[in-house]
């Protein structure tokens, strides 16, 4: 089973571009993190979202072998040579959106930003530690992970996020830059990310 129908095209392209090694893993959490946050986004009652958050951590703790069949994503996990790191990852994107959740539309500032610096470290600075990334850029990582949190939730002027920022880390770029995509609006604005979003692709500029 893939995760590809769990991405969005700018989000399919920026794992595209990853080392055949990392891009799995680096699939896997972002599909992964966007289940959680339609669990989020689904409009339900605080405690049938805080039920699903808590039933994915349950199925995480389980042994390989007694975990649901059938999931996309814990067939995928399975998969993986490095699950058990990768479990720790799923789970703390659980407490991130654990916290969003609570928060609520009356969140408290400082909960929000805790929640999107949680998502940042698992997805953008794990991803830059794998590369074996200098610590420079594994703390510019984590700045440029806190946009794309911040963005994908719409908590972020999009006409303000900076131009990719991260040298050598090409799926991190495209990610930032898909953030802004996804949560924009459509028009000739959209078209224009894109074609911004392809030609880093093509030339790491």
């Amino acid at each position: 089973m893939d995760t590809e129908h769990l991405l969005s095209p700018p989000q399919s392209l920026a794992v595209a571009y990853a080392p055949p090694g990392q891009r799995r893993e680096l699939a896997l959490l972002l599909a992964f993190d966007n289940r959680l946050k339609g669990i989020a986004a689904n409009g339900r009652e605080l405690l049938l979202q805080q039920l699903r958050l808590a039933w994915w951590r349950e199925q995480l703790d389980k042994p390989i072998e007694a975990r649901p069949r059938g999931e996309p994503l814990l067939a995928q996990l399975a998969e993986c040579e490095r699950a058990d790191m990768l479990v720790q990852s799923m789970q703390r994107l659980i407490d991130a959106w654990e916290l969003l959740v609570a928060s609520g539309e009356a969140g408290k500032p400082q909960d929000l930003t805790e929640a999107n610096r949680m998502r940042a470290d698992m997805v953008f600075a794990g991803y830059a530690r794998r590369a074996s990334s200098s610590e420079a850029i594994i703390a510019q990582a984590q700045q440029a992970g806190l946009q794309w949190a911040q963005a994908s939730l719409g908590l972020a002027s999009l006409n303000d996020l900076p131009p990719p920022p991260l040298p050598g880390l090409k799926p991190l770029n495209l990610l930032l830059m898909a953030a802004v995509i996804d949560a924009g609006q459509g028009g000739r604005s959209r078209f224009w990310k894109f074609v911004r979003l392809y030609w880093h692709a093509l030339t790491g500029r």
